[in-house]
């Protein structure tokens, strides 16, 4: 169960198994590469907020009582488990609605020769680099994401589209000339039933026999463990303009019926969001339910 301090009070939500909505007020879909993502409500969201008016990023008023006050702040993405939930879920299906595994896609991985935690120096030479890569391929798209090894040291994911061409001639020997930063890598898209969820965990997960080469651990993947590294504000993945955001569409129940005949079911969940008065009284304000389905994959 997660609890959420909010102005006045608390909201807590609880995730359970997947029970169907016996009615949905809201239900949002959001497509891409065969993978369809189903949020519903029982009732239509309200905000908390008419009380509390945001002034800037680390300030807001309370209406209520003119107190100006600040935001809570952490050091790093790790402490923020709701921001980071949300992070990763934006770059999945941003992934999903822009790449499909076609032959003018890439996956680029760029690291350094040497020991690098300056951020500001990565994006630097990123920058360099992609100007460069421009200059041959002028309609080429990307997603690019911040990685960080168990040492710490910063390294570059880089998916790139040419949306103007069916093929993408990026090979190793260009990488090498435009990249002189340490070692470089491009690699096919292929063989992914979804591409999102597939991008999204390795960068958040340690390899240990990858990054230390440490042979003897009996637990080789450290899950989340490359999220300490995240500072509050730094952006996990950046994009270029040409990259098609995923807003999702509202539909009502006959539509999503359409939507997913044929598409697996791969997991599904719901969740209880209830709220604590001053009183200490917990009541429930909203049920919601999450589906994810695979068109990539048959049903059994």
């Amino acid at each position: 169960m997660r609890k959420t301090e909010t102005k006045n009070n608390k909201i807590k939500i609880k995730k359970l198994p997947y029970a169907c909505l016996s009615s949905a007020e809201i239900i949002k879909v959001f497509e891409g590469n065969g993978i369809i993502e189903v949020e519903s409500m029982q009732k239509a969201p309200f905000s908390l907020s008419n009380r509390f008016v945001r002034l800037s990023k680390t300030e807001y008023i309370d209406k209520e009582t003119g107190e100006i006050k600040k935001y809570r702040t952490s050091k790093t993405r790790e402490e923020n488990p709701n921001e980071l939930r949300k992070t990763f879920k934006a770059l999945r299906r941003l992934i999903n609605y822009n790449f499909c595994g076609g032959n003018n896609e890439k996956h680029i991985t760029l690291t350094y020769g040497k020991l690098q935690k300056d951020y500001k120096q990565v994006n630097s030479d990123f920058r360099h680099w992609w100007k460069l890569i421009k200059k041959h391929f002028p309609s080429l798209e990307y997603i690019c994401v911040t990685e960080y090894q168990a040492s710490g040291s910063i390294h570059l994911h880089v998916l790139v589209k040419d949306i103007d061409n069916a093929d993408l001639p990026l090979d190793k020997t260009l990488l090498n000339e435009t990249w002189t930063q340490g070692f470089s890598k491009v690699t096919k898209i292929k063989n992914v039933t979804n591409i999102g969820s597939y991008f999204s965990a390795r960068f958040t997960d340690i390899d240990l026999k990858e990054d230390i080469q440490n042979e003897n651990t009996s637990k080789l993947i450290l899950k989340g463990a490359r999220l300490k590294y995240y500072k509050t504000g730094q952006k996990i993945f950046t994009t270029s303009r040409g990259i098609v955001r995923n807003k999702g569409h509202t539909v009502t129940q006959e539509q999503l019926e359409d939507i997913t005949r044929g598409a697996k079911l791969i997991y599904a969940d719901s969740k209880i969001i209830s709220k604590i008065n001053e009183n200490g009284k917990e009541y429930i304000v909203n049920r919601c339910t999450y589906q994810q389905f695979n068109r990539n994959l048959k049903e059994e």
